[in-house]
């Protein structure tokens, strides 16, 4: 960067290797002073992304027909998608042919989304663990795990996500691995229960956790006091006879197997992700909270309401007895079956499906809310209050007789289909304000709902055999899918092949890729935006990027800024297709934005798109921020980050010169000597970079850590605030 700063930069370094001499012995120094301190792992990247392929396969074949396979949407979220997860990718992918495609996913995700949409519109999620290795799966018609009901995107409900079971590897106070009695348990305790085929009983549960990790584990005398947690983590398994569960604070949560030999008691907090068998009733007291299954709940006796609770179903709940509940709001998000009798005393949300083999009864002042192609099948329908229909058509189906009466009625986006009596005219005159007879809405079949109903019509304008429903451009055969590209921030030094001062704020650019594909998933067109945050150097920087297409397919490129285009030229001379988006930031921003209490330059945006012809697929092209990379001095004085290579313009005699340590022999492309990057780029718009002459390191205080543990820990280095992350005096604002 700047030489008067590199001077000082220097004798900072030296004066802080003599203080190390003189002081071997001070535990408090910090081996890592600066970034050129960083003993850099032999092969790091720099990287805070990893490119992960993706495939995924369809063994969905409930809409192909003889003349044609169908084609099924395949979405990548970062989180879940009806949660505020981010969309990564998207694609065409049908029995027979995967979905392919390459994405960088940030060090820090563990997890992915995949959402498989057919081309009736009805979606299946399946939650994948995101590691260092490739990703491949398949995914068939129906998967209770994760799955959507409803056809408007914009007030989906989908099963919760369970939370990550705890375990008893750690945390544990005492360990019980055998047979054991009058076990006390107290606030502050946990008690870890490993061995299996045992029995435990209890002496008092005032308080403490009980976790069970063990199989057959049964467990005898539970009497919870004050707050006492039960867990069944994804290992175990526990068999219960009898429980007073009568205190508000206390909590079950299961995440493997509980048989419960008796009718619950629920007086406090209960969560299922697992599977919970309850011989006899289950009843929500009067003081029991909150009540969530997202799991499997086998009721073999009656559900019975009785708290003024929330109770969430999100998962399959069976209860071969009667539904009443009394006053226990009530929301199903999936799967609630009732082999007796449905008694709706107080308000219910039906977002899913409702299957009830004897009577239904809304009693009066009070609402059965059917949500977004919500369903209720029953035998008999007997309505004194209110059903209400939200958002996109849901459908109350009868097998018996039907019998709206009194002050109550069907009103909104329901359709009421009797199947074999003709509904009566005072219960059809109540079945008003947009409620209808009949059963023309279509309900897709999923893991959530085993009857759906109708038939989807399909319709496919542009004839490129994605489904106008799935496709972005439903009259363009020559495009189908909007693909969410890379999302980052690049931040050079300019010096090389010298070292800078690794303030990494010479040019500091966010940039944006959104890539359009066919429904081959080839690439079509490419569209980035851009923002110029940091004009550092003092050197007048170009930027440009090189994307992995050749120069001779591609065409259309139009750069543009606020004050319209800027250029319409790929640069000459080069194999793959390079765009500058300007060759001298001096020019583009009045102030550097890297020296505290100056004049603040507005960021500066610029656009890019170029269309792509007999282009490369998805996975090929890849979804991260390609090759961009700076030059100053001389067209051929090109800086990349590590590990890119070069372009064709690039002057190789000043490789290996300096403090570079470049070799094409070796694949080695832009560090130095002690493997140390020119640019870093990490996937947040916009990144906090150092002020003017501060060593990263001294901003980010785990930059050091981060790097000299080859990427592995502190992977949260540029995003988290926590105070022993950062010296907010040191970065630019």
């Amino acid at each position: 960067m700047k030489k008067p700063l590199l001077v000082a930069a220097l004798f900072a370094v030296l004066a802080v290797v003599s203080c190390k001499k003189s002081s071997k012995t001070d535990a408090t120094v910090d081996p890592v002073s600066t970034t050129n301190d960083i003993p850099v792992p032999a092969g790091f990247n720099w990287e805070s992304s990893r490119a992960l392929n993706v495939s995924v396969n369809v063994s969905d074949t409930r809409f192909d027909t003889p003349a044609q396979t169908a084609t099924y949407a395949i979405s990548l979220y970062n989180g879940n998608p009806f949660a505020g997860g981010t969309l990564l990718s998207t694609g065409s992918a049908s029995a027979g042919t995967a979905f392919k495609t390459k994405i960088y996913l940030p060090t820090l995700s563990t997890e992915l989304y995949v959402m498989k949409t057919a081309p009736d519109n009805s979606k299946l999620v399946q939650k994948v663990i995101a590691g260092s290795s490739d990703i491949s799966l398949t995914m068939g018609s129906l998967d209770q795990s994760l799955v959507n009901q409803s056809t408007n995107g914009a007030t989906q409900k989908t099963n919760a996500v369970a939370p990550t079971s705890p375990d008893c590897n750690s945390g544990c106070g005492i360990t019980i691995t055998g047979n054991t009695s009058n076990l006390n348990v107290n606030t502050g305790d946990v008690y870890c229960i490993t061995g299996s085929n045992i029995n435990v009983s209890f002496g008092n549960v005032n308080g403490g956790i009980i976790r069970v990790c063990g199989s057959n584990v049964t467990l005898q005398n539970l009497t919870f006091g004050g707050a006492a947690t039960l867990i069944v983590t994804t290992s175990g398994s526990a068999n219960i006879s009898g429980l007073n569960y009568n205190s508000a604070a206390a909590t079950i949560q299961n995440f493997g197997t509980i048989n419960f030999s008796n009718s619950f008691p629920d007086g406090g907090i209960f969560s299922n992700y697992g599977i919970f068998n309850c011989s006899g009733d289950f009843a929500l007291n009067s003081n029991a909270g909150i009540f969530t299954n997202s799991g499997t709940l086998h009721i073999s006796g009656s559900f019975n309401g009785g708290t003024g609770a929330t109770a969430t179903n999100s998962g399959s709940m069976t209860v071969a007895g009667n539904f009443q509940n009394n006053s226990t709001p009530f929301v199903n998000n999936c799967s609630l079956i009732v082999s007796g009798n449905y008694t709706q005393s107080t308000g219910v949300k039906n977002y899913s499906f409702i299957n009830v083999t004897g009577t239904t009864t809304i009693n009066s002042n009070n609402e059965l809310g059917m949500y977004n192609g919500a369903e209720l099948k029953t035998r008999d329908f007997i309505v004194d209050g209110l059903v209400v229909g939200y958002g996109t058509t849901s459908l109350v189906k009868i097998t018996g007789t039907t019998n709206i009466r009194n002050s109550g009625s069907v009103v909104s986006n329901v359709q009421v289909y009797a199947v074999n009596a003709a509904i009566d005219a005072t219960s059809g005159s109540k079945i008003t304000g947009g409620a209808s007879q009949g059963s023309s809405v279509y309900i897709p079949v999923s893991g959530c709902n085993s009857e759906g109903n109708g038939t989807p019509i399909i319709a496919d304008a542009d004839g490129d055999g994605v489904a106008d429903a799935l496709d972005a451009y439903p009259n363009d055969a020559t495009k189908a899918y909007n693909v969410a590209g890379g999302t980052g921030t690049v931040a050079f030094e300019d010096k090389w092949p010298q070292k800078g001062d690794f303030d990494l704020n010479d040019l500091v650019m966010a940039y944006d890729y959104r890539i359009v594909t066919n429904a081959k998933n080839i690439v079509v067109q490419v569209n980035a935006s851009y923002s110029l945050l940091a004009t550092g150097g003092t050197f007048g920087n170009a930027f440009a990027v090189e994307f992995p297409v050749s120069v001779t397919n591609v065409s259309g490129l139009v750069v543009a800024n606020a004050y319209g285009t800027t250029s319409t030229s790929f640069e000459a001379g080069q194999t793959n297709a390079v765009v500058t988006l300007f060759t001298n930031m001096r020019n583009e921003m009045a102030t550097w934005n890297t020296k505290t209490g100056d004049v603040l330059s507005p960021a500066k945006a610029y656009t890019l798109t170029f269309n792509v012809a007999n282009g490369p697929t998805i996975a090929t092209f890849g979804q991260d921020g390609y090759n961009p990379f700076i030059y100053n001095t001389t067209r051929g004085n090109e800086i990349h980050l590590a590990g890119k290579t070069p372009t064709k313009l690039a002057d190789a005699s000043l490789f290996g010169t300096a403090d570079d340590n470049t070799s094409a022999l070796a694949s080695r492309y832009y560090v130095t000597k002690t493997g140390l990057p020119y640019a870093i780029s990490v996937p947040v718009v916009p990144f906090n970079y150092p002020t003017e002459g501060t060593d990263i390191t001294k901003a980010y205080l785990h930059f050091a850590d981060w790097a000299t543990a080859g990427g592995l820990k502190y992977t949260d280095w540029y995003s988290n605030t926590a105070l022993d992350y950062r010296a907010t005096t040191n970065i630019f604002k």
